[in-house]
């Protein structure tokens, strides 16, 4: 089979992975220029030099059912333990030391490698976003079930699609089906899924004087983590910082200028670790419009029941909002439709 996967998340190259292992032709699709989803990583600074990690700070080992990923990423170089000192910051600005009761690993050259790594077992185009999917028959035997439309006016035709987009973009792809396929129970419940934004703040110190802490979660109106990039590296690198709010503040400034957001965050981090902090060399400010899905699924993936027109969903949206959640969604539906569509 022809398989067309929408999305190069820990899902989405997961289960292409299996499905490429299984003997199907797999193509992976995504609209943006890097791999992983949140497990995202950004040059910055001067020349470029500085990595940060802008999306997820750390991988946790929610459970053992995560461990063989993880522990293939450990062998390989990819991850190394995230040790801390870890602190908390209470809501009367007492900071204090805690010991996370799960493991967490970092990646030294960026959380990025993650997603290189996945990928290096299927192709990916990046910079490709597909606009809409529309279903052009169901015998096989004569041409492929679906046709994969892209903004260029390019199409590609393949015999199924995996959908492993939040759901919110999973929703506006499934709803250019037409009706004659059975996906109205998939656009329901995806339509119901809904996500916590999240500002992420960059920024960069140059030679200044580097915290003895790793990271910081507070209980603070505009500030939820302050992560010490530093302390992830293994290697020299400049003084630097990546901040994630509360969901509170992204939601009521989405909209607010770049300029009004920075300045509120870096007077807030400023209160925390100093007022030398509110003046770095440089700053970079993303918006994470599906940060943390509030309520996700209870399934592992969802897909159209039948043969002759296969089209699934998956996501870390399923059955949670973690990393995990992401690679056991993938590995569910990988394992599951390399058996039902054995040649």
């Amino acid at each position: 089979m022809k398989i067309a996967i929408i999305g190069a998340g820990v899902a989405g190259l997961t289960a292409g992975r299996i499905l490429a292992e299984a003997g199907h032709e797999v193509m992976v699709y995504e609209k943006s220029r890097g791999l992983g989803g949140r497990l995202a990583t950004r040059y910055a600074g001067e020349n470029n030099q500085t990595k940060v990690d802008h999306g997820l700070p750390y991988i946790e080992e929610t459970s053992e059912k995560i461990q063989p990923m993880l522990q293939n990423l450990v062998n390989k170089g990819k991850l190394v333990p995230f040790s801390g000192p870890f602190m908390h910051l209470n809501e009367a600005g007492e900071l204090s030391q805690f010991y996370p009761t799960k493991k967490r690993y970092v990646a030294p050259m960026g959380m990025n490698q993650v997603g290189k790594e996945l990928a290096r077992y299927v192709d990916v185009q990046t910079n490709t976003k597909v606009s809409g999917v529309t279903h052009i028959g169901e015998d096989r035997t004569k041409k492929r079930s679906w046709m994969l439309n892209f903004p260029t006016g390019d199409a590609v035709n393949v015999d199924a699609v995996v959908i492993a987009t939040p759901s919110k973009q999973a929703y506006a792809i499934l709803n250019t089906t037409i009706d004659e396929v059975a996906t109205l129970k998939l656009l329901r419940e995806v339509d119901a899924v809904e996500y916590d934004p999240c500002f992420s703040l960059m920024v960069g110190y140059g030679d200044a004087d580097v915290p003895e802490w790793s990271m910081m979660e507070c209980d603070h109106p505009i500030i939820a983590s302050i992560t010490n990039e530093v302390s992830k590296r293994g290697e020299s690198t400049e003084c630097s910082f990546v901040i994630q709010t509360t969901a509170e503040f992204a939601r009521a400034n989405k909209d607010a200028s770049k300029e009004a957001v920075e300045e509120e965050i870096l007077d807030a981090l400023g209160e925390i670790t100093g007022g030398w902090s509110t003046l770095p060399a440089w700053s970079e400010l993303h918006f994470w419009r599906y940060s943390k899905a509030i309520n996700p699924l209870p399934y592992p993936f969802m897909e159209v029941v039948g043969n002759d027109a296969p089209i699934a969903l998956i996501g870390s949206y399923m059955n949670g909002d973690s990393v995990e959640s992401a690679y056991l969604s993938g590995l569910a539906l990988g394992q599951f439709w390399s058996d039902k569509f054995k040649d």
